[in-house]
């Protein structure tokens, strides 16, 4: 009944071709690294499938290949990092789809499932990877260890160890509300430490996703259907738009304006690389 969701990835080097990058030489965290920064550097986090078109979101192998390799599309984290983890597998790392919980500031009472991470076990360790997030995401991966400030690209994370197989994402930003890729490194005076993931250790199957996928798409409830959301990774920075807002940040400097119905999609295609 559910077998079409663990169908293998179709083509590997046309995924590879969409994100820049080439088959490796050998499996290793650099290699890794470049692949997560390539991703985020060429997929757009997006939800114009469900803010501007109404469309129920699709999980499935075919479905994700199709609209983010073939068309060129972008998606949100339980496309982007359900087909990446199939990149990975395929390109023979020890991969695995992970649930994740969102660490809002001041929420005390714990958030349901509204993730999908990624975790690697790679050389006698575990680390982390997230390509869908839309925010704060680290540019590469994260080894899972308690309290060691792992830096990436200049920014700042670390873990702090909840339980036996859980896990709090934390990271240095210029702002405790800012959930940008703001790409600042140790030394500002402005710099804060913030909570951004609460991540369990614990692999799931693609279709215990099926339900928080669709707690998070469908129905005028549902989070992503309240307004627009996309942001994508520069090498000098980051572009977002946030219901009427547009930000980009680059070279460290942060410019937001507001932008119409109109313009937002006009960005969309012109600085997204988005066509609807």
């Amino acid at each position: 009944m559910y077998e079409e969701y663990y169908e293998i990835l179709p083509d590997v080097d046309r995924y590879l071709n969409r994100i820049g990058m080439k088959r490796p030489r050998e499996l290793n965290k650099e290699y890794l690294d470049e692949l997560v920064f390539a991703h985020q550097c060429s997929v757009a986090f997006e939800n114009l499938d469900i803010y501007d078109l109404h469309k129920p979101i699709s999980i499935i192998p075919r479905d994700l290949f199709d609209k983010i390799v073939v068309r060129k599309r972008g998606g949100y984290c339980f496309e982007l990092n359900g087909l990446f983890v199939l990149l990975l597998q395929a390109l023979g790392y020890d991969a695995y789809s992970c649930p994740c919980r969102s660490a809002r500031p001041g929420v005390v009472v714990p958030q349901p499932v509204r993730h999908r991470g990624i975790i690697i076990r790679l050389e006698g360790k575990y680390l982390f990877c997230d390509v869908g997030y839309g925010g704060p995401m680290p540019p590469g991966s994260l080894v899972l260890e308690d309290g060691i400030k792992q830096v990436v690209r200049g920014e700042t994370f670390w873990f702090e160890r909840k339980e036996e197989f859980s896990w709090l994402l934390k990271r240095l930003t210029k702002g405790k509300t800012d959930m940008g890729m703001s790409g600042i490194t140790d030394g500002n005076d402005e710099i804060h430490e913030a909570d951004v993931l609460y991540i369990s250790q614990a692999p799931w199957e693609p279709i215990d996703f099926i339900p928080p996928n669709i707690a998070c798409s469908e129905g005028p409830d549902a989070i992503f259907a309240q307004r627009r959301m996309l942001n994508l990774r520069k090498v000098d920075g980051h572009i977002a738009i946030t219901g009427n807002l547009f930000t980009q940040i680059k070279n460290g400097v942060k410019e937001t304006r507001e932008i119409t119905e109109e313009e937002a999609l006009r960005i969309a295609k012109d600085e997204f690389g988005l066509i609807l």
